[in-house]
């Protein structure tokens, strides 16, 4: 990847945020280069994966009043607060090929590699144990073998979405605690440090870019992307047949 968009959004909803990361992927393949986008979210809001039942989240008392959005991801439920969220899109020959899963370690170790630079000890989760228990409601409850781990805790984790020809890639980093998910911890409570989204962004943009070795393009959404983010938003996103298909 010689040249890749970089984006860094301001806090938005998280209807909006979703079909942004949506309309990067259906233009994906006209863009022609890599996107890299980094955002925040307005208001505490629950993003639940693809799969989950939206009743479900009456488990979660913390959250049961936030904002809910479904993502087109699978996995389990995220509450995005105070936390730095990633997209990663790229046009690909085949989504479902070695190179592609392997953006999962990419993005975590430089994560790690960023995280080590503040004296923060963090490692990949290794697969973890199998049990029959189901898997808890929230994503960072959750254990894959590529989740990033401080002190015991998951604190940044990942999901794909692939379509046709280009695949979306998207996680979070939990940087503070949120009053609406008390019982999962941010780096600044497992720490002690306060890292700011603007820091990481500026730490890992420049770790990835090396990884990549790729420079980066000044971004921004086209006007194709934003008047198909809009439309994604409507249709699906902010509809409530989306959120509550399940």
């Amino acid at each position: 990847m010689k040249e890749m968009r970089l984006i860094v959004d301001p806090p938005a909803s998280g209807t909006w945020n979703m079909a942004v990361d949506e309309a990067i992927l259906r233009g994906a393949v006209d863009l022609g280069v890599p996107t890299l986008r980094f955002y925040g979210w307005d208001e505490p809001t629950l993003s639940l994966g693809y799969f989950q039942k939206y009743d479900d989240r009456r488990q979660h008392q913390a959250s049961v009043n936030c904002t809910c959005v479904r993502r087109a991801s699978g996995g389990g439920a995220i509450m995005h607060d105070r936390e730095l969220t990633y997209s990663f899109v790229a046009p690909v020959r085949d989504s479902r090929s070695e190179e592609t899963t392997r953006w999962f370690d990419l993005f975590h170790e430089t994560l790690i590699e960023v995280l080590a630079k503040w004296g923060i000890n963090a490692h990949l989760s290794g697969k973890p144990q199998s049990t029959s228990t189901p898997d808890p409601f929230l994503c960072f409850l959750r254990r894959h073998e590529v989740d990033v781990i401080v002190d015991g805790n998951k604190i940044c984790g990942s999901a794909q979405r692939r379509h046709q020809v280009a695949v979306l890639q998207h996680g979070s980093v939990i940087l503070q605690q949120s009053a609406c998910a008390p019982e999962l911890p941010g780096l600044a409570e497992i720490t002690g440090q306060q890292i700011s989204s603007e820091t990481l962004i500026e730490q890992w943009k420049e770790c990835l870019s090396a990884t990549f070795q790729s420079t980066y393009v000044p971004g921004e959404l086209t006007a194709k992307e934003v008047e198909s983010a809009q439309e994604i938003e409507s249709a699906k996103f902010s509809h409530p047949d989306w959120t509550h298909k399940r």
